[in-house]
């Protein structure tokens, strides 16, 4: 097995930690703005969908 020192895992920990904490951020902002162009679509159709109901009244 590998023979690291107490310091060489500390750093690799806190590289690791990095990686992972910059992915975790990544996809979250992917959901966030997938949810957020949805939400846009959403409202822009329930506009259109008003104006017609009231042109046709």
């Amino acid at each position: 097995m590998i023979d690291l020192d107490r310091e060489t895992w500390l750093y690799i920990l806190i590289i690791v930690a990095i990686l992972a904490f910059f992915l975790w951020n990544s996809n979250r902002s992917k959901k966030i703005k997938k949810e957020r162009k949805n939400r846009n679509f959403r409202k822009r159709y329930h506009e259109r969908k008003r104006e017609q109901e009231s042109e046709t009244l």
